[in-house]
């Protein structure tokens, strides 16, 4: 371990500053993209990792990472360093925070549906296993990639693709959001915060020019050039992505345009102390077109659901960037072009192949001991709620009034959180909900009302003709009909008045309805005539009934006109064929003949 200068020791730590609010960056932005009932979920990922991480970091990571090498592959000192040594000290806590911001990167590409504990698991092992031991491959002076040239100066590789692969196998393995891939399509999950995203690229911009710059281990003059390519990487690929939306887009969506600023800055990670200006700027402009259609072909092709593009903007994009350094840096000595971008691919190639793998070895682990993906209940609920019983008011009530539009259920009302905003709106919405509960209940009773006079007789009381056609449409064809006709009637009403007639009418309905079964069906045609549906489809009981009525009726006493007697034909369905209209009608030439011969009879079809 070299010692620092006071001022490079400085400069080191200012910058470690700056990496270290990348969480901050990273957190609002996560936060902003994610729909609001995870947003405290991602919030608190960022956190934690951070924690974790740098925990794991000093006990295991930094030592395999820059300890005394071991065959190229991994460090064997510096494990629990004790902050005696004060250089080390410094160059620990720079590169603790490149450990947080490796781990920070997976968690956006598992956003919304993995168990939190299970993520606190993944940041374990990436930290202290899988980032340590690529970044000792790359950075430390004896892995066995550094020796063959390896050139990924700040880690758009070692720190932005190992993330970004690790959480494409968590993506893969744990499977897309609920609702993400419907019937072939992709549904777009609008962000719970815009402004957030916007101001974590802010964040995130400012912080990587200690990423970047910090990486050099001096404060040198030529500091101002990796200063000056991070900021040309980062507006161009801005500039880039705006283009974009001119292409795809009426207008420019805010997590493209941001995306794409990032994108740059990625990109130019690994070759901001290699490359000029001109071609820092040209690696920025490109990456934002990797990251667009990497991220279309992942989603719509592949269907990977990944909440924050982060395979494209850090893996793909990391890539592009790493091997750019092999197509425009100057040469090392002894290396010709083609060999300068094979080590540059095969440094890329063996990043995606270790960590990828590694990824899902974990996952799939994670998988086997039921600590990956949360319950379907709880992921539809939101991660706040479920993984940290934390609540968000508006979440809440906006919820709460959802399931209400959806249920159509207006006996609920939602809770009224008192001396807050969303209270307030709460209290007006149920006092909306009563108002609409009364109004549907005088709904009700005039839909009630109106239903009995459409399918009710004014007089008698009884079904009406197409209140016994509605009845029907309720039963099957095992019943048999009988149509009930008052003898004589047009005596009664030139004899008595039409006031007497119709108290016979009243009369007879009240009488028949009192003496037939609950099952059946009675109900007035017409004038003097009824119908009487009777529950069975055998027709002796059914001219038994209807003998029995006729007796009860001949044997009462009407007011006034003392005796009437009815008449009553019947029939019953003969085939699977017949209808209602084919038995009305045998019904009908049935009662003609009770009729024709003395009236006062049953007549059977």
């Amino acid at each position: 371990m070299e010692n620092f200068k006071d001022l490079n020791l400085l400069w080191i730590l200012v910058c470690a500053f700056l990496v270290f609010m990348m969480q901050l960056g990273f957190a609002l932005i996560e936060t902003g993209v994610v729909r609001s009932k995870n947003t405290i979920n991602v919030a608190m990922k960022n956190l934690i990792d951070t924690v974790f991480s740098i925990i794991f970091f000093w006990l295991f990571g930094f030592g395999i990472m820059f300890g005394l090498d071991k065959f190229g592959l991994f460090g064997t000192t510096n494990f629990l360093i004790d902050g005696k040594d004060f250089n080390i000290n410094g160059f620990f806590f720079f590169q603790a925070m490149f450990a947080a911001t490796a781990i920070t990167i997976v968690s956006g590409a598992v956003a919304e549906r993995i168990k939190f504990n299970g993520y606190i698991i993944i940041s374990i092992i990436v930290s202290s296993i899988i980032y340590p031991i690529f970044g000792h491959w790359a950075w430390n002076d004896n892995g066995w990639l550094n020796n063959l040239g390896f050139i990924d100066f700040a880690g758009s590789t070692v720190v932005h693709s190992i993330g970004a692969w690790i959480g494409l196998a968590g993506a893969i393995v744990l499977g897309p959001r609920l609702g993400k891939f419907r019937k072939g399509k992709t549904t777009y999950f609008a962000p719970s915060n815009h402004n957030f995203i916007v101001f974590g690229v802010f964040i995130l911009f400012f912080a990587w020019f200690g990423f970047n710059a910090g990486s050099l281990l001096s404060f040198e003059t030529i500091v101002t050039s990796i200063l000056l390519n991070t900021l040309l990487a980062g507006v161009f690929g801005g500039f880039s992505a705006w283009i974009i939306t001119l292409f795809s887009k009426d207008k420019v969506g805010v997590e493209i345009f941001s995306f794409g600023i990032i994108a740059g800055l990625v990109g130019i990670t690994a070759g901001c102390y290699e490359l000029n200006a001109i071609q820092s700027a040209f690696i920025g402009f490109i990456s934002s077109f990797i990251m667009h259609f990497s991220d279309i072909f992942l989603t719509k092709k592949l269907k990977i659901d990944d909440p924050l593009s982060v395979v494209s903007i850090h893996g793909f994009v990391g890539a592009w960037g790493t091997i750019a350094v092999g197509i425009f840096a100057d040469l090392p000595e002894n290396f010709t072009r083609f060999h300068f971008i094979y080590v540059q691919t095969l440094g890329v190639i063996i990043a995606f192949c270790f960590a990828f793998t590694f990824g899902l070895l974990i996952f799939f682990f994670l998988y086997k001991i039921n600590l990956l993906r949360v319950k379907k209940r709880h992921e539809v609920l939101g991660l706040n709620r479920s993984e940290h019983n934390a609540k968000l008011p508006w979440v809440d009530t906006i919820q709460s009034i959802i399931q209400i539009m959806k249920t159509g259920n207006i006996d609920k009302k939602i809770y009224e959180e008192r001396d807050t905003e969303i209270g307030i709106v709460s209290k007006f919405f149920n006092y909306l909900l009563n108002i609409l509960r009364e109004k549907n209940a005088e709904l009700r009773n005039s839909n009630k009302n109106l239903s009995v006079k459409a399918y009710h007789d004014n007089l008698t009381k009884i079904l009406n003709r197409n209140g016994l056609l509605k009845k029907l449409m309720e039963k099957n064809n095992k019943y048999t009909l009988a149509i009930i006709d008052i003898d004589k009637f047009k005596l009664i009403n030139d004899n008595y008045g039409h006031d007497v007639g119709d108290y016979v009418l009243k009369d007879l309905a009240a009488l028949i309805s009192s003496k037939i079964r609950s099952t059946d069906i009675f109900a007035r045609w017409g004038g003097e005539e009824f119908v009487l549906i009777l529950d069975t489809a055998d027709l002796l009981q059914a001219q038994n009934i209807a003998d029995n009525i006729r007796k009860e009726v001949e044997i009462f006493k009407f007011k006034t006109v003392n005796k009437v007697t009815i008449s009553i034909g019947i029939s019953e369905f003969k085939n699977k064929n017949d209808t209602f209209e084919d038995i009305f009608k045998k019904a009908d030439q049935a009662l003609y003949q009770a009729k024709s011969t003395g009236r006062n009879k049953v007549y059977v079809y």
